[in-house]
């Protein structure tokens, strides 16, 4: 982060006690055009003299400066202050450049802000220590950043803990450090396309069929084979907008290649899921008419006549999801048929062993046919416990152990994260390129 502040703010003054100028443009390619190497200062070091001339200010500061115990490295501030006349200056780190033994630190960290204030300069100070210190009453703004783990995975948050005079809506944030750059990740709000075009296909490689983005393809292993499960675990926080433009382009990229699509949800054609004003917007309507069947379940004696509707009861769910495949099959010259389904984790708690039994054939079926399934299931993280909540672990546990792949989209701190369980990767914030008409989901590493 502060370096991305020391390309921003001019003119910049770095100084470490950590790295010479030749390794931080080596790790930091970029920064060799945003700052000088005669501003990369080595704060272990003695500086010559600060300059004598100075308004009235700049000389008591810099005689209160010369006189007390400073180290002779706090000399240079005054110097290139005079020189550039409002810099950016980072120290890294304030801990290893005071040293602990520092009989007046207090005194020298109120002389230094003071400083700051009076000149009209930008001072970052990195600290290594988290414990409260006499600079935290002082300072007007303290950030603190902090390296976790979700499922093995690395995640990186930051913390505003202090912004005098300026709004916080939120305390902490996700970012990222991918390709040594800082970058946070903004809490996910899906914005819609400005003008809505017809779904752009993704191309399927020689060996696997593309989920209709090539970022989610890598997730996959470079794609979905067909007679494979695909497991989908989605948060207990996270809003189906979020992860329906996904599921809308694996229904999309297979549809406009005129593949069989079945779709079976809870909600049936309306749900959020589907999205169906969208479907409608981004796909010919005699392909959804010819290619695309939504199992709903039947609750009247009225004649469903929409196409694509297929109205179906608990009895013979397997029996017509097998007719239906057959004759998408059949239709589409045996290319395989994409099938997205969301198990509702309460239709499990009734009757477990007989709601797992029913799955157990039907994923039997899948295996056996040319058919890519994406099974989307809840989290096993709860809000509330109970019987369900104990439940539900087990659920998601079995059933993760037969799918093919598996991930897991979760929000933290409101960002938007997705990563594979099966195959193994690392976690990527989640974000939707619209600028092409059609929602195009664009992950970033967080590392």
């Amino acid at each position: 982060m502060a370096f991305e502040l020391l390309s921003i703010f001019e003119p910049p003054i770095y100084l470490s006690t950590r790295v010479a100028p030749s390794s931080l443009f080596q790790q930091f390619p970029w920064l060799q055009d945003k700052i000088d190497p005669e501003n990369i200062l080595d704060a272990t070091r003695t500086f010559l003299p600060p300059y004598h001339e100075a308004y009235a200010l700049k000389t008591h500061i810099k005689q209160t400066l010369r006189f007390s115990s400073v180290p002779d490295f706090l000399k240079i501030l005054y110097d290139k202050v005079d020189q550039y006349g409002s810099p950016l200056i980072v120290i890294d780190s304030w801990d290893a450049v005071i040293g602990t033994q520092n009989q007046d630190r207090e005194k020298l960290e109120t002389l230094l802000t003071e400083f700051v204030r009076q000149m009209k300069v930008h001072l970052i100070l990195i600290s290594e220590s988290a414990e409260p210190t006499f600079l935290d009453y002082i300072v007007d703004g303290i950030v603190t950043f902090k390296d976790q783990e979700v499922d093995g995975r690395v995640i990186r948050s930051i913390e505003l803990n202090k912004t005098r005079g300026i709004e916080r809506r939120q305390k902490q944030y996700v970012f990222t450090l991918y390709d040594n750059h800082f970058q946070y990740i903004k809490p996910f709000e899906l914005q819609p396309p400005k003008r809505v075009r017809p779904w752009v296909v993704e191309k399927d490689t020689e060996e696997f069929f593309s989920a209709g983005n090539r970022d989610l393809n890598m997730l996959y292993g470079q794609g979905l084979r067909p007679g494979t499960f695909n497991l989908l675990e989605i948060g207990y926080n996270v809003p189906i907008s979020a992860y329906s433009p996904l599921f809308l382009g694996m229904v999309c990229n297979f549809l406009s290649q005129d593949r069989g699509v079945i779709l079976q949800t809870m909600e049936g054609i309306n749900s959020e899921l589907i999205d169906k004003k969208r479907l409608f917007l981004y796909e010919d309507v005699e392909n959804i008419n010819q290619y695309l069947r939504v199992l709903m379940e039947k609750v009247s004696d009225r004649n469903e006549i929409r196409p694509y509707i297929v109205q179906v009861e608990e009895e013979n769910k397997l029996q017509k999801f097998l007719e239906v495949y057959e004759e998408l099959s059949a239709l589409t010259r045996f290319q395989p048929v994409f099938a997205g389904i969301t198990y509702d984790t309460l239709s499990f708690y009734s009757n477990f062993k007989r709601t797992l039994a029913k799955f157990y054939d039907h994923l039997r079926l899948i295996k056996n046919l040319n058919i890519i399934e994406l099974g989307i299931i809840n989290s096993t993280e709860q809000s509330a416990g109970g019987q369900g909540a104990s439940m539900t672990p087990s659920l998601n546990q079995d059933i993760s152990y037969l799918s093919d792949t598996y991930l897991k989209i979760i929000s933290v701190n409101g960002a938007l994260l997705i990563y594979g369980v099966k195959p193994r990767t690392g976690l990527y914030a989640i974000n939707y390129d619209t600028s092409l008409g059609v929602p195009k989901l664009k992950l970033t590493p967080v590392v």
